[in-house]
């Protein structure tokens, strides 16, 4: 059914922020800050919204696990064209994913860091359940650098037919 990502992404902040008291987390559609989901415009997105949510608050655990503790977190929303996508980016500014290992790091039970299992907790099996929901769901997702150190890890959904990109 229809998704809203900007509604979706107020809720995963609020959420984050709750366990996460010290960081700050903010959401941000098509370039303007969002505060409450109400005032921004909806990006709608056709999917299961249980198994959305737990794409995007399993990738806001991460963000949190793998950044120090007073880097902020950014949830972007946004929509790209042809087929018409909608987008929702986890942005943290942690010490980001080399290159070589970011295929890798959707596989069953594959950790970047062995030697972290016990300290950050975690079965290696959270990334490779995002990437089964995303692709189940028609959608892409991918690593890129974030600017200034992190990573951004972005989904691309379908947008519901009726919902035109801006």
């Amino acid at each position: 059914g229809p998704v809203n990502l900007v509604g979706l992404a107020v809720d995963a902040a609020l959420d984050a922020g709750a366990s996460a008291p010290g960081r700050t987390i903010s959401v941000w559609a098509r370039g303007q800050q969002v505060v409450d989901a109400q005032s921004a415009d909806p990006i709608i997105v056709s999917a299961e919204e249980n198994k959305i949510r737990q794409v995007v608050a399993n990738l806001m655990q991460n963000a949190l696990r793998f950044s120090p503790e007073g880097a902020n977190v950014e949830l972007e929303i946004s929509t790209e064209g042809a087929p018409d996508r909608g987008v929702i980016a986890v942005v943290d500014h942690g010490e980001g994913i080399p290159p070589q290992i970011r295929d890798k790091i959707f596989q069953r039970l594959w950790r970047a860091d062995t030697s972290r299992a016990r300290e950050t907790g975690g079965s290696g099996l959270g990334l490779a359940i995002v990437d089964t929901i995303v692709k189940r769901h028609r959608g892409t997702i991918s690593v890129v650098d974030t600017p200034g150190g992190g990573a951004t890890i972005k989904v691309s959904l379908p947008l519901v037919p009726s919902q035109s990109r801006s």
